[in-house]
């Protein structure tokens, strides 16, 4: 069984809608009922002979939304589909049909820049090669080793022949930080409510720290007094992380993940495994949302100033002699804004999208009963506890009720958290329709 799917049936305005929304999704393939966390690769081509591509309508741009953890076969796929071996020499972009420009932020130490490239002083972009090997943090490496993944540095090597970094250096990022004043020193100047705001866009706090800002100020309530009052009388009902969870859906949509019943069923089978890779997909698809609830706003100056860093490598990389296909290798949340950047600046249109599986899933073929009872029984637990634990208060004195009513929202809390989190796709509405025709239903595999 292949783990390419083209949207090769959809017209052209319907291939371009669906590239404008999202680049990563979670669809379920009814012959076996596997789910699979799918990558798209974008295929553009000139509208028109232009100055820019040397007046050759055969130029193409295929760029790939990126996942950073996969299975080594998603990465191996990778590797061989965008190899650009080079000419006898090897002596980069220029010596070959195709360039492959990735997305790696290193040290400037560990890149030489290539040949064939401009490489003035004076140039603001150049085409470089990466020097040295290199290997993912050991979060990293310990977050894939969790769900069963590989990192990607630890399979994809951006040393092959053809292949360039398209990013900033480690250096010319923490400078761009500081000039968005995205660094600590700096965002310490700003209000409470600017940080709260930046915190839970751009996911600059550790992960303990955000769960705790975003319970307390919500996904969706940007800091607004009368919003933020109508969270606080949410903890003197039953059940308060769903009344939470019902005011983010009012204030940014999202709804419920498909993939839900199969973790439940992943849960009670007790593949642990399998529920952690479906609620790690679920994470990363909700983060192709804009605002609070997903990945940002729409675009953030860092990816903006990356994506421009991105596309003049894709011009350099055009003008090299013989260069007649590049591929851009960047990270899923960075290709809507290449995308549009190639549509406007380079005058390119999307004539196709291929899907790849980063992994994929098997829940138990058979649905548990779990399904059907987690509901009431989490109402059921949730009442229970809010009468015990307004018993305490009442009973037990002011010092111990004043701690059951802590512990009561460190609680509630914590579970309001995760399923916002692991359990809701906030890139989508609840009430969406397919109005554009696209659905994994009229998606052909390619066998």
């Amino acid at each position: 069984m292949s783990s390419l799917t083209r949207d090769s049936d959809l017209s052209f305005d319907a291939l371009d809608r669906e590239s404008r929304r999202q680049f990563l999704r979670l669809v379920r393939d009814e012959r076996d009922g596997a789910w699979a966390l799918q990558s798209a690769t974008v295929e553009l081509r000139p509208r028109e002979c232009d100055s820019w591509n040397g007046s050759d309508e055969e130029k193409r741009l295929k760029v790939c939304a990126l996942v950073h953890y996969g299975t080594e076969e998603y990465y191996r796929g990778m590797a061989k589909d965008f190899a650009c071996a080079g000419g006898d020499d090897g002596a980069g972009a220029g010596a070959g049909r195709c360039a492959t420009l990735v997305e790696l932020i290193t040290s400037r130490e560990n890149l030489t820049v290539d040949v064939d490239a401009d490489a003035s002083p004076s140039s603001s972009v150049k085409l470089w090669r990466l020097g040295t090997e290199l290997a993912p943090t050991a979060e990293a490496r310990a977050l894939a080793e969790a769900h069963g993944l590989r990192a990607q540095l630890d399979v994809l090597d951006a040393r092959e022949d053809g292949w360039f970094v398209a990013d900033v250096t480690r250096e010319e990022l923490i400078a761009l930080r500081e000039e968005a004043g995205q660094m600590t020193s700096k965002s310490a100047k700003r209000s409470a409510a600017d940080v709260r705001r930046s915190v839970v866009s751009t996911g600059n706090l550790p992960p303990a720290i955000e769960a705790l800002v975003v319970t307390a100020t919500g996904r969706a309530s940007g800091g607004d007094p009368a919003r933020l009052f109508a969270r606080m009388s949410c903890w003197f009902v039953p059940c308060p992380e769903a009344h939470l969870l019902l005011l983010d859906w009012v204030w940014a949509g999202g709804r419920p993940s498909n993939v839900l019943g199969a973790m439940v069923d992943c849960c009670a089978a007790g593949d642990l495994t399998s529920a952690r890779r479906l609620a790690f997909a679920q994470m990363i698809v909700s983060a192709q949302a804009t605002g609070p609830v997903g990945g940002g706003s729409s675009e953030p100056i860092l990816v903006a100033r990356r994506n421009d860093v991105a596309i003049d490598g894709v011009k350099k990389a055009f003008k090299a002699p013989g260069v007649d296909t590049v591929n851009l290798l960047y990270g899923g949340l960075h290709v809507p804004g290449l995308v549009e950047c190639a549509r406007e600046r380079l005058d390119m249109d999307v004539v196709d999208v291929e899907w790849r599986d980063a992994w994929r899933v098997t829940p138990p073929s058979n649905a548990s009963p779990l399904r059907y009872a987690i509901l009431p029984l989490l109402l059921c637990i949730d009442g229970t506890d809010w009468a015990q634990t307004l018993h305490d208060a009442v009973a037990l004195g002011p010092s111990t009720g004043v701690l059951a009513a802590f512990l009561y929202i460190v609680r509630h809390g914590a579970l309001y958290y995760a399923l916002g989190k692991w359990l809701l796709e906030w890139n989508r509405q609840l009430f969406e329709t397919a109005d554009d025709g696209v659905s994994p239903d009229n998606v052909n595999f390619i066998d």
